[in-house]
């Protein structure tokens, strides 16, 4: 599954084989033992661009591996500021009620 970009991400017994893409962020689990998951990965990812270059991380050549680099920390930083910005509004809310005299 590592050779597919995924890596695990099972907290418990009711998810303990689920996966995460780390690149498109592609969360999978309920996985058969046929299941292939490149192919899995395609269906439900196929815009991730790990899926699109579709080789495994020893067959990269360089602008292939900088560009999945590049797409990473494109993806890190939104999320990143998505998180950021979730604090920020939590923290605005509780100035506003403390403002107002609620609690």
């Amino acid at each position: 599954m590592a050779e597919a970009g995924f890596y695990s991400v099972a907290t418990g017994e009711d998810d303990a084989d689920a996966a995460k893409c780390f690149l498109c962020g592609k969360e999978l689990d309920g996985w058969e033992a046929s299941d292939d998951p490149w192919a899995e990965h395609k269906s439900h990812a196929a815009k991730c661009a790990f899926v699109q270059i579709g080789k495994k991380e020893d067959d990269l050549l360089l602008s292939e591996f900088l560009s999945i680099v590049k797409q990473y920390m494109i993806n890190e930083t939104k999320r990143i500021s998505e998180v950021a910005k979730e604090q920020i509004d939590e923290k605005a809310k509780l100035v506003k009620r403390r403002c107002l005299g609620r609690k």
